[in-house]
């Protein structure tokens, strides 16, 4: 996958989403969406990726957020996320230019190594080139979320349910945060009045973001 060719500057945002090859799931069981949750926060780190083989379940991300496990200094800020079969969302700050590159190169390089091993496979896992889109306005930083959140309502059980949905950020958004500060929801959260304001906005405006992932 070719990360290279992408500008990321420094202080903006970017909407990341990144599709298997052929459709393959990316995550065939629970364990592999826990395992990808935890290398999210556990790569956004300038030191060593913490032995992800060492903890079961979401131990270690858990560890993270209280404080057992110290990382370094973040590379990126992680707005909003959502986690589905076949690709992913993710909604980011750059912090340094060249940090998403590496972030990204970091989970993309570790879960396609963990899926060939475990379900013994070869080959890429993902399609070679994916789709990074500036953000470049609020309006779109707040609407872009909104899309990212009702993401499942493609899922035959979890139309209607999105904010149930355990594999994205919307239930941190309109509950509490499960992530801490790992999650920037902050930068999205704190233009509404509350959290059922902003479940609202999102019910109303997911739909105004076109196939090429632009602002109608």
């Amino acid at each position: 996958m070719s990360i290279r060719s992408h500008n990321f500057v420094k202080d903006e945002f970017y909407h990341i989403y990144i599709h298997s090859i052929e459709d393959l799931k990316i995550f065939p069981k629970k364990r592999d969406y826990e395992r990808f949750l935890t290398l999210m926060f556990a790569a956004n780190n300038k030191g060593e990726i913490p032995r992800l083989e060492r903890h079961s379940g979401l131990n270690l991300a858990w560890d993270i957020v209280t404080g057992k496990v110290k990382l370094e200094e973040p590379l990126i800020d992680i707005v909003c996320f959502c986690l589905m079969p076949t690709h992913f969302h993710l909604l980011l700050r750059e912090r340094k230019d060249g940090n998403i590159s590496k972030y990204l190169h970091r989970i993309l390089l570790s879960h396609s190594k963990y899926i060939n091993i475990k379900y013994e496979r070869r080959g890429h896992l993902f399609e070679s080139k994916f789709n990074s889109k500036h953000v470049d306005t609020n309006g779109y930083l707040l609407t872009l979320s909104s899309y990212i959140h009702k993401n499942p309502k493609d899922l035959p059980d979890w139309k209607d349910k999105e904010d149930k949905y355990q594999w994205s950020s919307y239930q941190d958004f309109i509950n509490q945060n499960r992530w801490n500060n790992l999650l920037s929801k902050n930068i999205i959260i704190d233009q509404f009045k509350n959290n059922k304001e902003y479940k609202n906005f999102v019910e109303e405006n997911y739909q105004n973001i076109d196939s090429n992932l632009n602002l109608t």
